[in-house]
């Protein structure tokens, strides 16, 4: 069985598992009704979403040829590879946008990458409002750069459902890897803010698969992992990649070096 498969089939046993919890959680009262439909039709949709997923992968690698290593002269296959990336990993988008929806947390502006955003510009996104970003974006929705910008404000001023949505077609549809690795890396930043630590460090994971370079999702990874997944000794390295990432603000540095003495206290 592939890597892939066997990830997204754990992914659907885990949401089919939440799906029949619901029922319960309902009963003694840690949802109330309208939050359990949300979140039933949430966890349907991402079933559906996986099945879809599980459809277009091979049952077993032995059953099927190892593709080729892309390369430059076989763009096409490169380009596969990258949306094959990013489809695994959105498939959990309809429980964080529920999530978002219901109970979303406030970001953390000490560990937020600048507002600089990639891509051609046509209209200077500090100038208009965000009501006329969106409707520039909606006229020219495939503007990369526009519709980052509008995304980041979003994101910056901790809106995170506005910035959903926008991240997420980044992701899809960008031609640059770089652009989609940005976008994943905040969209699993988001995830992590709202309780939903595995799935944010498979969106940082999956941005880094696309621009290993991206200092955005190398500081977020360490702090996902520790204080996330608790998982300490993981963290460490992370960490010490996280720190010696250029231009951090002192703030920054700060939490690193405090995430960094708990992980190392809490390991032999």
């Amino acid at each position: 069985m592939t890597s892939e498969r066997k990830r997204v089939l754990e992914r659907r046993d885990l949401v089919a598992r939440d799906l029949d919890e619901i029922d319960e959680q309902e009963e003694v009262g840690e949802v109330d009704g309208e939050t359990a439909a949300r979140l039933r039709a949430a966890y349907r949709a991402e079933l559906e979403s996986l099945d879809a997923t599980l459809a277009d992968l091979p049952d077993d690698s032995d059953d099927v040829p190892e593709a080729p290593t892309p390369t430059d002269d076989d763009p096409s296959q490169a380009t596969r590879s990258v949306r094959s990336v990013v489809m695994a990993s959105i498939a959990i988008v309809a429980v964080l946008s529920v999530v978002i929806f219901i109970a979303a947390q406030g970001g953390d502006d000490d560990i937020t990458a600048s507002d600089e955003s990639p891509g051609a510009l046509t209209v200077d996104p500090a100038a208009v409002s965000n009501e006329q970003l969106e409707a520039i974006v909606a006229g020219s929705p495939d503007v990369t750069g526009m519709r980052m910008a509008l995304a980041d404000r979003y994101f910056s001023a901790e809106d995170y459902g506005s910035a959903l949505d926008h991240y997420l077609y980044i992701a899809e549809n960008a031609e640059d890897a770089i652009d989609q690795s940005q976008a994943l890396a905040r969209v699993g930043w988001m995830a992590y803010r709202t309780g939903l630590p595995g799935e944010a460090a498979d969106y940082v994971e999956t941005s880094l698969q696309l621009d290993p370079v991206n200092n955005e999702a190398i500081l977020y990874r360490g702090f996902i992992t520790f204080y996330g997944l608790g998982d300490a000794e993981t963290a460490i390295p992370q960490l010490e990649d996280a720190f010696e990432l250029p231009n951090l603000s002192e703030s920054v540095i700060t939490q690193i070096v405090d995430a960094l003495d708990e992980a190392r206290g809490e390991t032999p």
